[in-house]
């Protein structure tokens, strides 16, 4: 996600290793994977295209979260973790 991405690993640990929570969809990871049919999977090939497809499919919804921060100016504008 470009909430990760933009800065270094380790000031992201740093900043976040004392939240917990975890009440957001990680899309990055499993959009693809809970939304298409489990049988698209069982071709290799068909299979890794979906795995590289995925993280593509993720940067749109990373988009639409920068759209809804922007009037919210407390958080960053690549903030992903709020509810609804």
């Amino acid at each position: 996600m470009l909430y990760e991405r933009k800065q270094l690993p380790e000031l992201n640990y740093m900043k976040n290793r004392n939240n917990d929570d975890d009440s957001y969809f990680d899309y990055e990871n499993n959009i693809l994977d809970k939304s298409l049919s489990p049988y698209l999977y069982q071709n290799d090939t068909m299979n890794g295209f979906l795995k590289r497809l995925q993280s593509l499919s993720s940067v749109l919804f990373d988009h639409m979260n920068i759209v809804k921060n922007m009037k919210n100016y407390m958080v960053d504008k690549y903030y992903y973790k709020q509810r609804g």
